[in-house]
């Protein structure tokens, strides 16, 4: 009798520890895995081609020339490849008469005031202001062949590429030179570009009224093919201008440079005239030209340039 009643708890109790074992297994099968969040790359920015430099590369000239007033010629190069290109040599259209562009000075930056003739007459400040003489190339750059005193500057960028610069020589074309025997030409074909020269100049008086002349001619043409004369057809607007920083900075993209208004010297020459008054006794005066579209030929040219004091 006593035997039973044990014989009936042992049972129950292995049937209480089995449904036990059934209903823990039965929860581990109906757990659901924590959720893995993956972040979200952010798109990278693309970067705006014609944004002002932060960086100036700084090299010296074959010649051992240096800039004057920063011991150095200055370039400014964004690093970016640029296309190949090649020049073909034509003569443009002849007999034209130049025609002068005057242009006002900038009345907050220049001191204000009627601007003078342009150009004005005076002694030349400038060391080299018809880019005679033997071309250098500039620094590593074989293609990049220079007037003595001047140096080269530009940006380059997905629409801005870095031109070719090389003599312009009255052998080979006589149009494009306005005096003497060579000028200063740049040029990349079927490309933008946004480039030009600088020079400073030393021993200039602080409170003296500039003026900055150069004269400038621009080749444009769709296809060479169309240009049998070297003329423009189709052209880009070359928008040229000249400039002045009266601070003597060799930064062309500066506040402190003060310009003249863009002009369009296709297939002739003209000048254009800027004033400021100089803060310093140091000043730096600059070419610029910069396509608004690309086209397989678009050369620029300037020659005579000048820097003189006016009244």
């Amino acid at each position: 009798m006593i035997c039973r009643p044990i014989a009936v708890m042992f049972i129950l109790f292995l049937a209480a520890s089995l449904a036990c074992q059934s209903l823990s297994g039965s929860a581990e099968l109906t757990l659901t895995p924590t959720a893995v969040n993956t972040p979200t790359l952010a798109p990278t920015a693309t970067p705006d081609p014609n944004a002002t430099p932060l960086v100036d590369v700084t090299s010296i000239a074959a010649t051992g020339e240096t800039d004057p007033a920063q011991g150095g010629a200055t370039s400014v190069d964004m690093g970016m490849a640029g296309l190949a290109s090649t020049e073909e040599s034509a003569s443009g259209s002849e007999g034209e008469t130049p025609v002068q562009v005057e242009t006002p000075s900038n009345g907050a930056s220049a001191g204000g005031g009627t601007a003078s003739a342009c150009p004005a007459s005076g002694q030349n400040m400038l060391i080299n202001p018809s880019f005679e003489g033997s071309y250098a190339a500039f620094g590593a750059f074989k293609e990049l062949n220079h007037a003595a005193n001047w140096f080269p500057w530009w940006q380059d960028g997905a629409n801005n590429l870095r031109p070719e610069f090389k003599p312009a020589e009255v052998s080979v074309a006589p149009n494009r030179i306005h005096s003497g025997n060579t000028a200063q030409q740049y040029f990349k074909s079927f490309g933008q570009f946004k480039a030009g020269l600088y020079q400073s100049v030393l021993n200039v008086t602080p409170g003296s009224r500039l003026q900055f002349s150069a004269h400038g001619q621009a080749w444009s043409c769709e296809e060479f093919g169309l240009c049998p004369n070297g003329t423009s057809v189709n052209p880009a607007n070359m928008l040229m201008r000249v400039g002045i920083d009266p601070t003597g900075n060799n930064n062309w993209s500066a506040d402190t440079v003060v310009w003249s208004a863009y002009f369009n010297p296709l297939d002739q020459w003209q000048v254009a005239c800027v004033e400021a008054v100089a803060e310093r006794d140091v000043v730096t005066v600059f070419l610029w030209a910069s396509p608004d579209g690309p086209r397989q030929n678009q050369d620029v040219y300037w020659d005579d340039a000048s820097l003189v004091v006016v009244p």
